[in-house]
């Protein structure tokens, strides 16, 4: 069964990698009509992302700021299966479905663990440029040209995430709409009360930069609630990696000073039973430990 199912796997990926350069030749072919009707090289760009790019996984692309593109894509995807070739040859078929899902998951974990230092880094940097803006503002800029010329200033994380509302701001689009694309983009809470700032201000008017102030002093007392919150479970969560790795350490030392402990866990069925049942409720400590330091603010 198992190795059915690998062939299986290896059969799809080669499927895949005959399908591909159909998909990308269409693609390439709209991407000229598009080209031919006028469009923007940035909404074609934005046209081809969206069809490489499952909605799911969308956010987190843009969160970690990676771009997928066909190429790349393509050239995964026939590293992934000439992997799973040489380790099914080598080693089997458990060593080809291990790296037809192992590698793919490593994959996502790299894109999660980048999105989360990036978002974190972001939002460490918003509050000192919107005081940048206001700052434009107070000299006689409109909201536009404020957001523009603040970003020259701004890190360079700031830098990446706002520019393409300079660009659509460029092509004309309103500040309210680019700003609310990036919020739906990024899904990023303080870029969303950013957006939802700069629309009601340019629905209902009013004083943008008095606006603007108490924002930045409401991102700035959510980051330091939010490192309190860090430093305040830092105990919590030395505590419950202890408790995590206690039953692990134990059992190594039952083993170290009576080996034949574990003769009863290896040779009796009873004791295969009790194996799993230790091992599963472990597994389900550690998650509920992980879930109950997970830091959610």
């Amino acid at each position: 069964m198992l190795s059915g199912a690998a062939f299986m796997v290896l059969a799809l990926l080669s499927l895949a990698g005959v399908g591909w350069p159909l998909l990308a030749e269409r693609r390439r072919q709209q991407t000229d009509i598009d080209r031919r009707l006028g469009l923007a090289t940035a909404v074609v760009a934005q046209r081809r992302a969206a069809l490489l790019v499952p909605d799911a996984v969308a956010p987190l692309l843009a969160q970690a700021q990676l771009e997928v593109t066909a190429r790349a894509l393509k050239g995964f995807a026939a590293g992934l299966a000439l992997t799973a070739l040489v380790a099914l040859l080598a080693a089997g078929p458990v060593a080809a479905l291990a790296v037809v899902v192992g590698v793919p998951l490593g994959l996502l974990g790299w894109v999660r663990r980048r999105a989360q230092r990036r978002v974190e880094a972001l939002i460490e940097a918003l509050p000192y440029y919107i005081d940048a803006v206001r700052q434009m503002q107070a000299v006689g800029n409109s909201l536009a040209q404020a957001l523009e010329r603040a970003l020259g200033d701004a890190p360079a994380i700031v830098q990446s995430a706002i520019a393409p509302v300079a660009r659509r701001l460029e092509l004309g689009a309103s500040v309210a709409d680019a700003m609310q694309v990036l919020a739906e983009r990024l899904r990023v809470p303080e870029i969303s009360m950013l957006a939802a700032v700069i629309r009601t201000n340019m629905r209902y008017g009013g004083s943008i930069s008095a606006v603007l102030l108490n924002l930045s002093n409401i991102l700035r007392e959510r980051i330091r609630i939010k490192r309190e919150l860090k430093a305040a479970i830092s105990e919590a969560k030395i505590s419950g990696r202890v408790l995590i790795v206690m039953p692990l350490v134990a059992m190594a030392a039952l083993v170290a000073m009576n080996p034949s402990y574990v003769d009863f866990f290896l040779n009796d069925p009873r004791g295969h039973q009790l194996a799993i049942v230790a091992t599963g409720l472990q597994g389900l400590g550690m998650l509920a430990m992980r879930r109950v330091m997970r830091l959610a603010f």
